[in-house]
C-alpha cells in the first residue's frame, strides 16, 4: 500500500513537470517563428504568465487547499471542537482524501477517549461528593490536589484550595504531621486527630502512600477523615451512665446491707430499733425499685422510633383528669394548685398512657421541689397547629449554667438535695424521650430561687375527614 502510494505521487509530480516541460518547449518553437524582437519579448511574458497561471492552480487545487482545509480542522479539534470534521472541496486526490479519513478516524476515536473520560470523571465526582468521610489528596510538596465536599464542610478550607499548601488550608499540625509522617515512611498509618476549627471535633485519620503503578514510587498521599465526635459522646454517656447505675444502686445496697447485718448481730431483739431499721431497709428497696423501673422505661423508649399506640388523645380530658388527682397531693404539700385550660386544644396523636406519664413526672417534680406555702400550675393553651402543656411552680429553681444538662440520666443539679427528696435523676430524660416519640419538643425556663416553668409542645391532630369538609365549605 505505501509503495502503491509513492508511486501513484510520483506520477502526479511527473505529469505536472511534463506540462512545465512542454509549455517551454512550445514558447521556444513559436518564438523561433516571430521575427521581430519586440514580439519575442512579448511573447515570452505571456507564455510566462500562463504557466505561471498554470502552476499556482494546480498547486493550490491538488496542494494548498486540502492542506490548509485539514489545518483548519485540526485546530478546531484542539481547542475542544470534537464535532469538527475535514470536508476537502476536491476529491480528485487520493492521497488528501486518504489523509482526512484518517484524521476524521482519528477525531472520532479522541472524541470517544473524551466521552469516556468525562464520564469516568462524574462518576468520580458523584462518589466523592456522597462520601460522608473526608477525603484529601496531596502530592509529595504537601499541595492539595483534591478535597471532597465533605472536607470543605468538616474541615472549614475553601473549595478551591486545590495547589495550596496543607498547612495553609488546615491548620493543625497534628494532621500535618501524620501526612508528613506517610510520605517518610511510606505506609499507612491511623491517628485520633482533635480539631478546635471551625468547630471541636474528634476524626480518625486514615492516611495512605500514593504509589505509582509502573515505577512504584510514592507519588503523594490520601488520606481518609472519619468524625467520630459522635462516637465519642455516646461512650462517654455508656461509660457515664454505668458508673451513674453503680453508684445509685451501691449506695441503697450499702444501706440496706449495713441495717440487714445490724439486725442479724442482734438488733432485732430491740423492737423499737428493729422497726426503725426495717423502715430504712423498705425505702432504700423502694428506692432501688423506683431506680430500675425508671431504667427499664428509658430502655424500652430508647428501643422504639415513635410511640406505641398512635391513636388521637383527648388532650383536655387528659389534663383534666390529671389536674383532678394531683389537688389532693398538692393539698398534702401544702401547696396551692391551679388548672389553667385555655380553649378548647385539639386532639393529639399519640398514646395516652406515655403522654399521662410525662406530664405527671413534670408535676411530681413540681411538687417535690416546691417548698411549702409554694404554687403550681398545670396549663393547656394551643396555637393552631400545636398543643402546649405547661407546669409552672414557685420553687427552688435551676441556675441557668444547669439548664442545658438536665435533660440528662442521672443529671442533678444539687445531688444530696434530690437524693434526699427522693429523685432517681431519670424522670426527665424519661419525659424528654416520650415528647420526642410524638413529633414534639419540650423547652424549659427557670430562674434559681424564683421557680420553673417546663413546656411540652405537641402537633395537634388534624382528622381528615374535618379537612374534607372543610374544604368543601
Amino acid at each position: 500500500m505505501k509503495d502503491f502510494r509513492s508511486q501513484r505521487l510520483s506520477r502526479k509530480i511527473l505529469i505536472f513537470q511534463a506540462m512545465l516541460v512542454l509549455s517551454v518547449i512550445l514558447a521556444a518553437v513559436l518564438g523561433v517563428w516571430l521575427n521581430s524582437t519586440g514580439w519575442r519579448l512579448l511573447w515570452l511574458l505571456l507564455v510566462s504568465g500562463i504557466a505561471l497561471y498554470v502552476t499556482h492552480s494546480y498547486t493550490q487545487s491538488h496542494f494548498f487547499d486540502p492542506i490548509h482545509s485539514i489545518l483548519v480542522s485540526i485546530n478546531r479539534v484542539t481547542q475542544g471542537d470534537l464535532d469538527e470534521r475535514v470536508f476537502l472541496r476536491s476529491a480528485g486526490d487520493p492521497e488528501f482524501v486518504e489523509l482526512s479519513e484518517a484524521i476524521n478516524g482519528m477525531t472520532e476515536h479522541y472524541a470517544l477517549l473524551v466521552e469516556e473520560a468525562n464520564r469516568h470523571r462524574n462518576h468520580l465526582n458523584a462518589i466523592l461528593s456522597s462520601l460522608v468521610d473526608a477525603l484529601i489528596v496531596v502530592d509529595k510538596e504537601l499541595k492539595i490536589t483534591l478535597v471532597n465536599p465533605a472536607a470543605v464542610h468538616l474541615l472549614g478550607i475553601s473549595p478551591d484550595s486545590q495547589g495550596r499548601y496543607l498547612l495553609e488550608s488546615v491548620r493543625n499540625y497534628d494532621l500535618v504531621q501524620l501526612f508528613q509522617r506517610v510520605l517518610t515512611e511510606q505506609a499507612t498509618a491511623q491517628q485520633e486527630i482533635q480539631l478546635f476549627s471551625p468547630q471541636h471535633s474528634i476524626l480518625r485519620a486514615i492516611v495512605s502512600p500514593i504509589r505509582s503503578q509502573k515505577t512504584g514510587k510514592v507519588l503523594g498521599v490520601v488520606a481518609i477523615l472519619h468524625d467520630i465526635t459522635e462516637l465519642k459522646r455516646l461512650e462517654k454517656m455508656r461509660t457515664d451512665f454505668v458508673a451513674n447505675v453503680s453508684h445509685e444502686l451501691r449506695t441503697p445496697l450499702t444501706a440496706v446491707k449495713g441495717f440487714v447485718e445490724t439486725l442479724l448481730d442482734g438488733a432485732w431483739e430491740d423492737k423499737e430499733a428493729a422497726r426503725r431499721f426495717l423502715g430504712i431497709v423498705s425505702v432504700e428497696t423502694d428506692r432501688m425499685v423506683s431506680l430500675v423501673k425508671d431504667l427499664l422505661e428509658l430502655s424500652r423508649l430508647e428501643g422504639t422510633e415513635r410511640a406505641g399506640t398512635q391513636v388521637p388523645v383527648d388532650i383536655v380530658e387528659l389534663v383534666e383528669e390529671i389536674g383532678e388527682s394531683y389537688e389532693s397531693r398538692a393539698a398534702e404539700a401544702e401547696l396551692q394548685f391551679y388548672l389553667e385550660i385555655d380553649g378548647q386544644p385539639p386532639a393529639v396523636l399519640g398514646d395516652a398512657t406515655l403522654l399521662r406519664q410525662a406530664i405527671t413526672n413534670l408535676l411530681d417534680n413540681a411538687i417535690k421541689y416546691t417548698d411549702p406555702g409554694g404554687r403550681v400550675w398545670l396549663t393547656l393553651t394551643s396555637s393552631g397547629e400545636h398543643v402546649h402543656v405547661a407546669v409552672r411552680d414557685t420553687g427552688i429553681g435551676i441556675p441557668a449554667k444547669h439548664l442545658s444538662r438536665i435533660f440528662e440520666r442521672f443529671y442533678r443539679v444539687d445531688k444530696g438535695r434530690c437524693r434526699k427528696r427522693g429523685g432517681t435523676g431519670l424522670g426527665l430524660a424519661i419525659v424528654k424521650h416520650i415528647v420526642e416519640k410524638h413529633q414534639g419538643k419540650i423547652d424549659v425556663e427557670s430562674e434559681y430561687g424564683e421557680g420553673s416553668c417546663f413546656t411540652i409542645t405537641l402537633p395537634a391532630f388534624v382528622d381528615v375527614e374535618d379537612l374534607t369538609a372543610a374544604a368543601s365549605n
